[in-house]
């Protein structure tokens, strides 16, 4: 069921086109992330959801009803919208509870019930409801927020790269945390990212914006896997590009034949592979008669992930490899092993080259 319509959406600031004829639509209780390069419109998009933009054209319909038709427009306070922004702008003058009731009326008679019920959704302790913002750490401050945008009882949440300013490893945690609250509440979500794994983890649906237009939405698994061309593909995570030669299912490339998702192609072609797809395994004496042999030039320790750089043997002039692998029984530098690919090599849809 769509239960958020964006048709047509352009916005110009002066001689910049920010947004060009966007089209996307959100399922109710889904989680939908919006990615892309800085300036690709991913903000203004955003914005234009939450009423703080008007668009020049295009319509924004929520629940079937119209908060945007060009110029025309539903007053932000009056969409019943919730966002968490950043910083998450939390009034630094009044105490958590008095943040988390900040859109309620003063009078409510279970006031305190439901900011003692938000607090607790956000997974936060009741005792720092006394404290004042500059008394929690980051993490801290952006359940804060949530829970004063959940107050609202918003028909759609909009975060606007609300982990960013996190350490890595809270990010994730609160990431998975966010996440966790929201499906709970079964509340719509959009994220606004510049970090595209983030958006593959936390999202039923990714966007790519670049240049103002939707490259390609659909499932993190159809993007990051089939991408409709390469600047989506290095976009969304380490890709390694071959020139290939298409037919009967299979590309012969520089790694041998190997099956692809080319559906009865012939043909030049240029096929992608995720790192992760290559295998190694070492070779006992000669190469020679190995047809993906490679030499490795480089082993980057990761810890549980780690990355081999080799190049192959029967192909001068082919870009170095890089192989995601784990740090059990990993490669010496200089030595010889064999390349082997797991699943199928992805063609770019022609329109897309």
């Amino acid at each position: 069921m769509t239960f958020l319509a964006i048709k047509n959406i352009s916005k110009r600031y002066g001689p910049v086109l920010a947004l060009d004829n966007i089209d996307l639509t959100v399922a109710a209780g889904s989680r939908t992330a919006v990615v892309g390069p800085s300036g690709s419109g991913k903000t203004t998009l955003l914005r234009i959801i939450a009423g703080f933009d008007i668009p020049d054209a295009g319509q924004v319909m929520l629940e079937g009803e119209t908060l945007a038709d060009g110029p025309a427009v539903v007053p932000a306070h009056r969409r019943g919208i919730g966002i968490v922004s950043q910083d998450g702008a939390l009034f630094p003058h009044l105490s958590v509870a008095d943040n988390i009731g900040f859109g309620m009326e003063r009078g409510q008679a279970d006031r305190a019930k439901e900011i003692n019920a938000l607090i607790d959704m956000v997974e936060l302790d009741r005792g720092m409801l006394d404290r004042r913002p500059h008394q929690l750490s980051g993490g801290q401050q952006q359940r804060v927020a949530l829970a004063r945008a959940l107050g609202r009882k918003p028909g759609l949440m909009l975060l606007d790269e609300p982990f960013s300013a996190l350490d890595t490893g809270l990010r994730e945690n609160m990431r998975k945390a966010v996440a966790r609250v929201l499906r709970n509440a079964g509340i719509t979500t959009i994220l606004v990212t510049h970090d595209q794994a983030e958006a593959l983890s936390f999202a039923d649906q990714v966007a790519v914006l670049r240049g103002g237009k939707l490259v390609q939405a659909g499932t993190p698994q159809t993007l990051y896997l089939n991408p409709c061309d390469r600047e989506t593909a290095t976009f969304l995570g380490d890709a390694i590009l071959l020139p290939a030669e298409l037919g009967d299912g299979f590309a012969d490339c520089a790694l041998g034949r190997i099956p692809t998702d080319a559906n009865g192609r012939r043909g030049r072609a240029e096929i992608m592979l995720r790192p992760e797809q290559l295998r190694f395994s070492m070779i006992n004496g000669t190469a020679s008669d190995t047809i993906c042999a490679g030499n490795v030039i480089d082993v980057e320790f990761g810890g549980a992930i780690c990355t081999v750089t080799l190049t192959l043997a029967k192909a001068a002039g082919t870009a170095p490899l890089s192989i995601k692998s784990s740090s059990v029984g990993l490669p010496d530098v200089g030595s010889t092993v064999h390349v082997s690919v797991v699943g199928k090599a992805h063609v770019f849809d022609t329109a897309g080259r």
